[in-house]
Parts: C-alpha cells; sequence; structure tokens
C-alpha cells in the first residue's frame, strides 16, 4: 500500500471519528466522567496545561540546536512545522466556531475540539516526526506524556468534556500526517527539478 493510501485511510478513519465523536457517541461516558470530576476535585484549578503543550517544541528545537540528527533537514521540517501549524489553525479554531458546544463550565460555546489537546498532540507529534521514529515504545510514551496530561487536565479544569479532547487529538495526529505529506511532495519535486 503506498504512502498516499495509507494517509488517505488515516484520514478518512479520522474524520470518520471525529464526526462520530461529535455526534455524541461517547455522550454517556462525558457525563460520567463529568460527575466524576465533581465529586472527586470540584475544585481542581491548575492552569500547567496552558504551557505544557509547548515541552516538546522546546525540546525540539533544543535537539535541532544541539545538532542532533533527526529525520529532515532544517528547511524541511520548518516547511513540515508551517504546513502542519497552518492546518491546525484552520481546522481547529474552524471547528470550534461552528461545532457550538457548551463547555463543562459553562462559559462559552467553544468546547469542540479542544484547542489545548490538538496543540499539544500536534507539538507531540513533530518531536515524534523528527526523533521518535524507530526508537521504542518508551520514547513513544515519554513524548507523549506531556500531550496526555495536557487532555485530562483540561477535563479536570472543567473546561472539556472527553470527547473534545479525543477529538483534538486525533484531529492533530491528522493534521501532522497531511503536513508532513505536503511538505515532502514539496521536497520530491524540488530535488527533481
Amino acid at each position: 500500500m503506498s504512502n498516499l493510501h495509507r494517509l488517505f485511510l488515516g484520514l478518512l478513519a479520522g474524520v470518520l471519528a471525529v464526526i462520530v465523536l461529535k455526534i455524541g457517541a461517547i455522550y454517556p461516558l462525558d457525563q460520567y466522567i463529568y460527575h466524576l470530576r465533581n465529586i472527586y476535585t470540584p475544585s481542581f484549578a491548575y492552569r500547567y496545561d496552558d504551557y505544557l503543550p509547548y515541552l516538546p517544541v522546546v525540546l525540539l528545537f533544543g535537539l535541532k540546536f544541539a545538532g542532533v540528527k533527526g529525520r529532515n533537514s532544517w528547511k524541511q521540517f520548518l516547511v513540515s512545522m508551517l504546513f502542519s501549524i497552518s492546518l491546525a489553525l484552520l481546522v481547529i479554531l474552524s471547528m470550534k466556531s461552528l461545532s457550538g458546544v457548551l463547555r463543562p463550565d459553562g462559559s462559552d460555546l467553544l468546547s469542540f475540539p479542544s484547542g489545548h489537546t490538538a496543540t499539544a498532540f500536534l507539538a507531540a507529534s513533530l518531536l515524534y516526526k523528527e526523533y521518535g521514529f524507530k526508537r521504542g515504545a518508551w520514547i513513544t510514551f515519554a513524548i507523549y506524556s506531556p500531550a496526555i496530561l495536557t487532555g485530562l487536565t483540561r477535563i479536570l479544569n472543567n473546561r472539556h468534556w472527553l470527547s473534545d479532547v479525543f477529538a483534538g487529538a486525533i484531529l492533530s495526529l491528522m493534521i501532522i500526517s497531511l503536513g508532513y505529506y505536503l511538505a515532502s511532495l514539496l521536497f520530491r519535486k524540488e530535488s527533481i527539478a
């Protein structure tokens, strides 16, 4: 199966998963988690989830500046990152504006999908794409731990439903794959010319 076919199937599966989440397929689980949070941690209010998503990017640039060889050259990495971030901003912000899902705390209708979680998974995926591939399960877990913790904290801070967090993670994984694929097409054409 070609890279394009794998990408298409991955994107299709991701889109279907996000649609299923949006139509409320896990609504009972959303409510169950919401009630557990309100029973056991009603006063949880820690804001480290505003900063934690950027930890993988700091590490990524630290490795790049230190000269540690990654998957791509600086140029291809920056183009891949630019494509991915641009797509993420377009998709996530559009979906938040159009979906109209009320946050658990009732503050606004911008709950779906979780932008913090999407940012965290996008940052972790950038680090994984550049340095984590073929390194083992423990490296993958370490790279994605800040993203997972960000998603959990968004729920504990009563800012998102579980389905919002899942959708943010799924969307960012789809977007990073598409961003890297588009960049690879650009650099393949550049090397042929």
